[in-house]
Parts: C-alpha cells; sequence; structure tokens
C-alpha cells in the first residue's frame, strides 16, 4: 500500500483532520474527545482505543509540529493544528479532488487561464498543470486548459493550494470555431476515454 493511503488512513490523520474542523480546542483529562467537533464514526473508533495510545499520537503530531499542545493546570489540554498540519489536510484533500461526470453534457467548455511566470514561481506553475492534467484538462494553449464538465469549485480549490489564486482566472465558452471544439474532444476521449455527443 502506498505511503500517502497509509497516512490518510492513519488515525493520527484522523485526528488531525478533526482538529481541522475544530480549530483550537480543549480536551478534558476525563475524556479525550471533549471539545472536538467530531462525528460518530470517529468517536467510535476513539472508544475502541485506550487513551493512552490516544496521546501517544497528539504527542507524535506535535512533535511533528503538525498540533501545538499545552497543559493546562487542571490537567486538561489546549491543542490547536498548526499552519503545517493545515496545509498536510490540504494537500490530501487535494489527492481526493475529482471532476463528476454529469448524466448528460451541457455542451460547454469550462477553461481555465492564467498568469504564472516560470521565473517567478516555475514550482507552482508546474504542480498547477500536473494537477489540471490529473484531472482531465486538456491544453488549448500554453497556460489554457480545457474541461467539458463543471469545475470551477474545484479549480479554486486547486489554485488555493497552490497560492495561485489571483493569477487564474476560469470562464466557460458555449460557441467556438467547429475544428477547434473537434479537436477539444478529441483530445479529451483520447486523455479521459470519455465521448462527448
Amino acid at each position: 500500500m502506498p505511503v500517502r493511503s497509509k497516512t490518510k488512513d492513519s488515525f493520527s490523520y484522523k485526528i488531525l483532520k478533526v482538529l481541522a474542523i475544530s480549530g483550537a480546542v480543549v480536551l478534558a483529562a476525563s475524556s479525550p474527545y471533549f471539545g472536538l467537533a467530531a462525528g460518530k464514526a470517529f468517536k467510535k473508533e476513539l472508544d475502541r482505543k485506550k487513551w493512552r495510545e490516544f496521546y501517544k499520537h497528539l504527542n507524535s503530531l506535535r512533535n511533528k509540529k503538525r498540533i501545538n499542545v499545552s497543559q493546562n493546570p487542571d490537567g486538561s489540554y489546549n491543542v490547536a493544528i498548526t499552519t503545517f498540519g493545515k496545509d498536510l489536510i490540504t494537500r490530501y484533500s487535494l489527492d481526493e479532488l475529482k471532476i463528476k461526470k454529469p448524466n448528460e453534457w451541457d455542451g460547454g467548455w469550462r477553461f481555465c487561464a492564467f498568469d504564472i511566470s516560470i521565473k517567478a514561481n516555475k514550482l507552482a506553475r508546474h504542480s498547477l498543470v500536473d494537477k489540471l492534467k490529473e484531472l482531465g484538462f486538456i491544453m488549448a494553449q500554453r497556460s489554457l486548459w480545457a474541461h467539458p464538465f463543471e469545475c470551477r469549485e474545484e479549480l479554486g480549490v486547486v489554485a488555493k493550494a497552490f497560492e495561485v489564486e489571483p493569477y487564474v482566472c476560469t470562464f466557460i465558452a458555449y460557441e467556438m470555431d467547429i475544428e477547434q471544439e473537434r479537436t477539444l474532444k478529441k483530445k479529451f476521449y483520447t486523455q479521459t476515454g470519455i465521448f462527448l455527443k
């Protein structure tokens, strides 16, 4: 199993994800999930864990600088996710991102245009392009990529994750040159195996 999959399935990652939702919380000594905005599934799994193991995971996350933990005089703990921890959650959320295929294509093309200097931010540009390819986008021009299905929300997540929001814009086109559209359809089919009618 890939290391990344193991991380996403780990109990430590689940704790981190819950903390990302809860924000800064206080964990009471009498209840390991007091203050956590945890769902029933997480609490059920937590109930199966010994408190010592739970705090072991917290300590591991603190050592990796993914959370800050401090103990209060009454024995409770202040716990807050760090920027590094938030970045980790964002990265894995990005990995899970997919563009849903509708039952019927509306005939529109969603374009993502960006103006990111290779010299100024080569890594961000390459990361963005790689993610667009992974999501099924096809290149119309060097800095212009297209996808036939609704994906503006997904593009917003991608742009935010790579910190390039000011340099990215999106638009939809329902009419274009017949030959250009035929080329886009062919490229999309070659890349994804999806035939557009």
